[in-house]
């Protein structure tokens, strides 16, 4: 009974954290091994002028590595804008313990790189690639990008 509780608490959080996400999406990892040359592409159209929290997001399996990713994301606007920003986020902490939720040997993690970020109603492009110095990246599942309604605290 506390197994069906706990996943109905789970699951209803993710619905109400869903419910201010307009975009969404994960791109896999060919044999879990990310080279630096497997850029992941997202195409995003934002539904209204407004501010959003742009969120960079990762699967991977317990053993990964590393305490950090280095990733690098180009945004370019369909007016032809185009920014770059370099990021580094934690995977684990101090002790090497994993952040992020788990779920059997599979651990995600978001983070937050753009955050109350204004956006124009319109098309956006996000191209993520990892800047580590190890190539390819082992253990990584999913990479994903996620588009948050900024919501003022």
């Amino acid at each position: 009974m506390k197994q069906i509780i706990f996943v109905l608490f789970i699951f209803v959080s993710f619905l109400f954290t869903a419910c201010n996400d307009i975009y969404r999406d994960f791109q896999s990892v060919k044999n879990m091994k990310w080279y630096d040359t497997d850029v992941k592409t997202f195409n995003v159209t934002i539904p209204e002028d407004g501010n959003y929290d742009l969120i960079f997001a990762m699967r991977h399996s317990t053993g990964y590595p590393f305490t950090t990713i280095k990733v690098n994301i180009v945004q370019n606007t369909s007016e032809g804008k185009i920014s770059e920003k370099n990021a580094e986020f934690p995977i684990a902490d101090e002790q090497g313990h994993y952040l992020g939720e788990v779920t059997g040997q599979l651990w995600d993690i978001e983070n937050v790189f753009s955050e109350n970020t204004f956006l124009k109603k319109g098309k956006y492009t996000f191209k993520i690639s990892h800047g580590m110095n190890n190539n390819p990246v082992i253990l990584v599942i999913d990479v994903g990008l996620i588009v948050r309604k900024h919501k003022e605290e």
